[in-house]
């Protein structure tokens, strides 16, 4: 009736030959660059200043702008009334 060929043999699947050779080109994973830093001594209020330097500035624009637009509308009011 059947054959010994139609019968379904599993077959085993044969490993992936590894690549050995360095990708190349565009596309290529650059090699990982190492960064020397040196410390150099500070003094307290540098070290004050360099941790807060975000924040007071960022308040310092918000002043400012405020002030701004608080002057302009004195300046406008003083005009039409």
């Amino acid at each position: 009736m059947y054959a010994l060929t139609d019968a379904i043999i599993p077959t085993r699947t044969k490993p992936k030959k590894k690549r050995h050779k360095p990708y190349t080109g565009t596309d290529a994973a650059k090699a990982p660059t190492v960064h020397h830093y040196v410390a150099e001594p500070k003094s307290p209020v540098r070290e004050w200043w360099d941790g807060h330097k975000r924040a007071i500035k960022l308040t310092i624009y918000i002043g400012g702008g405020t002030l701004l637009v608080l002057w302009l509308l004195i300046e406008f009011f003083r005009m039409v009334f």
